[in-house]
């Protein structure tokens, strides 16, 4: 299918690096690594950045990325203007779902890059038939490295609402996009649950 992005929004790609000084500096500890509207401008960079599987540990050791040898803890991605933070006015009033599970490089690559396409197509979204409730409600998504001993992942999608009648409807074709491709022999299915942000 064609998508062809009749609404452009901003996003921003962020980087979240570890091994900072003071690690509760979140704000010190994250970069913008590039900013587009459509998924075409998406591919521009996604194509050229290292995958989750490629930066993340392998649950023994954090891999070491770039000339400074620094390590990566999460990508986010989020409308211009909100930050990756429950902070932000536009994140405290919603909430986000969220998977914490163990995969294999390539199950979290593939998840990653079908939650990022889901946001930036708007098929999340535009993808629930005459239903214009939807419309604005992702603020953004993350992944994160979560290894302590052994590979754990976090994938989320923020809301910038907890109303009940859109988070079911969300999560249903958040599901159907993130097993967009899932090979059928994997055993290891994302299991959604709900948080909500602090106001």
């Amino acid at each position: 299918m064609v998508y062809v992005n009749t609404k452009p929004t901003e996003w921003v790609l962020w980087e979240h690096s570890g091994g900072a000084k003071n690690p509760s500096d979140w704000k010190a500890n994250m970069r913008e690594l590039c900013s587009f509207t459509t998924v075409e401008g998406f591919w521009q960079y996604f194509n050229h950045l290292p995958k989750p599987s490629d930066i993340f540990s392998d649950g023994v050791s954090k891999k070491l990325v770039g000339p400074e040898n620094k390590t990566i803890e999460e990508y986010s991605l989020f409308k211009k203007g909100i930050e990756p933070g429950w902070e932000d006015p536009a994140n405290a009033p919603g909430g986000e779902f969220f998977c914490r599970q163990t995969f294999d490089g390539e199950t979290i690559n593939l998840l990653w890059q079908n939650l990022v396409l889901g946001v930036v197509g708007e098929t999340i979204e535009d993808g629930i038939s005459g239903d214009d409730s939807l419309s604005g409600v992702i603020n953004g998504c993350r992944v994160s490295d979560k290894s302590k001993g052994f590979p754990m992942f976090r994938l989320e999608l923020w809301l910038n609402t907890r109303d009940p009648n859109i988070k079911d409807k969300t999560k249903t074709k958040l599901m159907e996009i993130l097993m967009d491709g899932f090979p059928t022999q994997k055993k290891t299915i994302p299991k959604l649950d709900w948080r909500d942000h602090a106001q």
